[in-house]
């Protein structure tokens, strides 16, 4: 039976590229469901072309028919999980799995019967376990291409904004957190937000921790000017974002029945909560998420490329997850029942990508989430590689949170009172969370590349797997053409150049050191951090360059030299192996080479001054758990430098329940007001320190608060290609500054000016 699966897995291998280009290339009307019929004719041709494929790669004709039947039948196989999809998707997903399937049995057959040794098969079967991983997590991005490609039907939510004048317009609380922003950055946002085309909103401006009154205050007297816009300035405050949105609760219109967040540096279209804020008419909708968009991002080719690869969440994975009812609430520009919000707990201040936990408790209850596939607003994306990185390293840490604290929730299992989850939803957001180890386990795989390198040099002390030229160089192909299909669904999805595309691609690779440490960090280290970076004073210089990257230039230069050596020395097996060490070492070069693009593009002025402070900013520090785990991660890349994830991108504290969340609320800001009245000086701001606040936020009573700083000041939102983040519950307690009575409407109406 070994002997007859390596050309078995040539003809499925064969059969998939031309099936994948159809994928790519052909476009059918996606009317109704895909036939039987239909399906068992082309079953019928698969199985023809896979016999003469094996009869001209020299099989014997028993072995070709059954090959033949067997791919054929495959297709059947899958037809009741694809009758959503049309021929080419049900074809490209088929083969697909097949290849993975054939490729994982060959090798798992080989390290069990041929019994090279005690140490080659035990690192054998450790390299197959770290395959099936990579499988698996591959899987979920093979389903999310198919699905967006090749569907036929669509039977989830409407996936495009649309106005609803039938509809009711309730009234929607819309938070703005910010700490340490630009004041005309947040005033720009601000008079953008007034000019929504609604009627029934307020809006909340929630300062968190801003030290210098030279940021927060010119903010704080922009809203005075108009009615229904309130400002509060929380000095000290614990919890960080969460803990400020938290805050947002208890002084939220008591006629909110909608929240919605937006980030200190978005523009947002007027049609916003026109066209979104109805939708919340059917009471089993919790959340509805917009795609988060970016502006000013045809300057330079490095942010076209930053764009476009930001686009292949919301254009590719939220699409299909929609489709499913798993779609991530990422924050920004996306809007939550409030009575779900607080009746879920609030805002989890443990978690750093707080929104995409909440929108799974929410799913958990059996709410229904919503993700609209129309932009409505646009904000900056990461100005400089390192402050990208420190972003992706949030949403990495975040994702892996999350998977540490409801794991068991996403089991297979029935569905209970507590856990309301589908199959298909404990899919999504499992194999979700898992993606995020892609990289780690690409590290993991440099190890074996390394092993096989060193092998082959040194004369054949260290085997770990042998296989045949053919099946060897045959992976390198299938690297090479899952990259090819990865850049093609960026340009596909996201309209991007090709150029385009292979730079966004390329970002992904770049960004592979960062998705490792934080992936290895989220699982010794139970509270967030933040990734460190390096002070530059002045202009940036490539040897600052070099220090903000330097992990990832030691390991493409160690990559690099590894593939050459092998390469001139290992004959046609080394030259193998030198393409895989090499991709890898040039996706690590492309972390310099990216930083130093982003510093050298031109931007407009309020973005280049914008830029000029992020370099001046000093890296927080880490936790002591995280920098034990930095330590042990460090002398670790030393032996394993990551090769690149095939597929792409312990027990935790419970969220504590919440009971009375009104009388709470309404006790929360009683104590507030006696609190102000008596201690308060004459101030025009609302300055809360939390040894005057509330005993408690509604989502976390006697929570620690976490270690990782608010990113309010991150110039992007925060949410997963594979991440996270930013809502709320009608509270008791007007609107308005803390101890200060209000004016403002609360019975409707959008703000207004003060006269």
């Amino acid at each position: 039976m070994l002997d007859a699966l390596p050309p078995l897995l040539t003809v499925a291998a064969v059969l998939l590229v031309p099936a994948t280009v159809l994928l790519f290339t052909i476009r059918t009307p996606r009317t109704g469901s895909l036939a039987a019929a239909t399906a068992i004719q082309v079953a019928i041709l698969t199985a023809v072309v896979a016999l003469g494929i094996g009869l001209l790669l020299g099989q014997d004709i028993v072995r070709a028919v059954i090959g033949g039947l067997v791919l054929g039948a495959s297709l059947l196989a899958w037809l009741p999980a694809a009758r959503d999809w049309d021929v080419r998707g049900l074809v490209a997903w088929a083969l697909t799995i097949d290849v993975g399937l054939l490729y994982l049995t060959y090798v798992g057959l080989w390290t069990v019967t041929t019994h090279p040794g005690v140490w080659t098969t035990t690192l054998s079967s450790v390299l197959w376990l770290l395959e099936v991983f990579v499988f698996l997590i591959g899987v979920g991005y093979l389903w999310e291409m198919v699905d967006v490609l090749a569907r036929r039907r669509w039977r989830g939510w409407p996936t495009r904004g649309e106005h609803h004048p039938g509809w009711g317009r309730p009234f929607v609380s819309l938070h703005v957190p910010t700490h340490n922003e630009p004041p005309e950055m947040v005033i720009e946002t601000l008079q953008r937000m007034l000019e929504l085309d609604y009627d029934a909103y307020e809006i909340l401006v929630i300062d968190n921790n801003t030290d210098d009154p030279a940021l927060w205050r010119p903010v704080q007297d922009f809203c005075e000017q108009y009615d229904g816009v309130t400002f509060i300035h929380l000095a000290n405050w614990p919890g960080f974002k969460s803990g400020a949105l938290n805050y947002a609760l208890t002084r939220m219109n008591p006629l909110t029945e909608v929240v919605g967040i937006v980030d200190a540096d978005y523009h947002v279209a007027p049609d916003f909560l026109a066209h979104n804020a109805p939708l919340f008419t059917d009471e089993s909708v919790a959340f509805v998420q917009t795609p988060q968009d970016y502006r000013d991002w045809d300057v330079s080719p490095y942010f076209r490329r930053l764009y476009h690869s930001y686009g292949y969440f919301f254009d590719v994975s939220q699409v299909s997850r929609n489709e499913r009812n798993g779609a991530i609430f990422g924050g920004t520009m996306g809007l939550i029942r409030a009575s779900a919000l607080v009746r879920s707990g609030g805002w989890d201040e443990w978690c750093i990508t707080e929104d995409a936990e909440l929108s799974l408790r929410l799913l958990k209850m059996g709410y229904n989430g919503m993700h609209v596939d129309r932009s409505y607003g646009r904000g900056v994306m990461p100005l400089t590689f390192e402050t990208l990185k420190k972003q992706r390293f949030r949403w990495c840490f975040g994702g892996i949170q999350i998977l540490r604290m409801h794991w068991r929730s996403l089991l297979p299992g029935q569905r209970t009172e507590d856990n309301q989850l589908t199959m298909a939803q404990r899919w999504a957001y499992l194999v979700g969370g898992l993606q995020w180890f892609g990289d780690l386990a690409g590290a993991l795989f440099t190890f074996f590349l390394i092993s096989g390198a060193l092998d082959l040099m040194l004369g054949g002390g260290l085997v770990v797997r042998r296989l045949s030229g053919l099946l060897l160089f045959a992976t390198v192909a299938l690297v090479l053409f899952g990259a090819a299909r990865s850049i093609a669904l960026v340009r596909l999805r996201g309209g991007a150049s090709w150029a385009d595309a292979l730079g966004a691609f390329g970002l992904w690779l770049a960004l592979g050191v960062t998705v490792t440490r934080a992936s290895w960090l989220g699982l010794v280290s139970r509270e967030g951090t933040f990734l460190r970076t390096p002070k530059i004073k002045g202009q940036p210089r490539v040897r600052d360059v070099v220090r903000g990257n330097l992990v990832e230039t030691f390991a493409a230069a160690a990559c690099l030299l590894m593939a050459v050596l092998v390469g001139v020395t290992g004959g046609a097996t080394g030259v193998a192996i030198a393409a895989l060490l090499a991709f890898q070492g040039v996706g690590y070069a492309l972390a310099p080479i990216n930083s130093w693009a982003a510093i050298r593009s031109d931007l407009p002025a309020d973005l280049r001054r914008r830029r000029e402070r992020i370099w001046a900013w000093s890296a927080a520090a880490a936790a002591p758990a995280a920098r034990r785990g930095g330590l042990v991660l460090a002398f670790t890349s030393v032996l394993l430098a990551g090769l690149v994830a095939l597929a792409a991108p312990v027990g935790s504290p419970k969220v504590p329940e919440v009971g009375d969340v009104h009388g709470a609320l309404e006790k929360k800001r009683q104590a507030e007001d006696e609190e102000a009245s008596t201690e308060r000086s004459p101030a025009p701001e609302t300055s809360v320190d939390p040894t005057q606040a509330p005993e408690s936020t509604p989502s976390q009573t006697g929570a620690t608060a976490s270690t990782q700083p608010t990113e309010a000041a991150d110039p992007t939102p925060s949410t997963d290609p594979t991440r996270g983040a930013d809502p709320t519950q009608a509270a008791s307690g007007q609107p308005g500054s803390a101890g200060r009575p209000t004016d403002k409407p609360s019975n409707g109406g959008g703000p207004k000016k003060t006269q």
